[in-house]
């Protein structure tokens, strides 16, 4: 009984948290406006700094195959997916990218909007830059956090359609810290979202 209280504290907990965190700028189609922004679509891949770096390096006896640039550009397009999936209310999609503590928020916030028959639409502009900003290791749990700035245009309508929150107009600028894990041994290879940072 106790465990039960405790898992619907920390969920409620999150979900909280990621309504703070992500807001209104959850709902994003993967195509981008280039209109806006004609001569700036690449991304700005940063190089972390040396103690960054070496530790990245050490990841390669953890998993051999690990290559810093490919996990980056997988880290983009989870990136896409996931608040795509949100915006669309794909629960399974969601399922399979996100550690189960993120997916209980993720779903429970989805249920909420739905509840109140409200709709997010967005536009994920374009990645100005994306890059590794710490790796930890703790035990079988390998994290690596990823700063992500992008340009986003989000909207909330009503159940009749009227905007409540944003403008479709208006591009705005955010910072976001997404950390990502992978157990060292498991039969699970992939990355999972674990937890996401406002670091504004």
């Amino acid at each position: 009984m106790l465990s039960l209280i405790f898992f619907i504290c920390i969920t409620v907990f999150l979900l909280i948290h990621l309504n703070d965190i992500l807001g209104m700028r959850i709902g994003f189609e993967a195509e981008a406006k280039n209109n806006l922004f004609p001569d700036e679509n690449s991304v700005k891949e940063i190089s972390p700094d040396f103690k960054i770096q070496e530790k990245i390096e050490k990841l390669s006896k953890i998993f051999p195959t690990f290559n810093g640039h490919d996990f980056l550009e997988k880290a983009k397009k989870a990136f896409e997916i996931i608040f795509v999936a949100y915006a669309e209310e794909d629960k399974n999609t969601l399922n399979n990218l996100l550690s189960q503590r993120m997916y209980s928020a993720f779903s429970l916030a989805i249920d909420d909007r739905k509840n109140r028959r409200e709709k997010l639409e967005g536009l994920l502009v374009r990645f100005i830059s994306a890059e590794i900003i710490d790796v930890t290791i703790e035990g079988n749990d390998v994290f690596l956090d990823v700063k992500f700035v992008t340009e986003q245009s989000n909207v909330l309508k009503n159940r009749l359609g009227e905007v409540i929150e944003g403008n479709s107009d208006y591009v705005e600028v955010r910072t976001d810290v997404w950390s990502f894990n992978r157990k060292k041994i498991s039969a699970n290879q992939m990355w999972l979202l674990y937890e996401i940072k406002n670091q504004e």
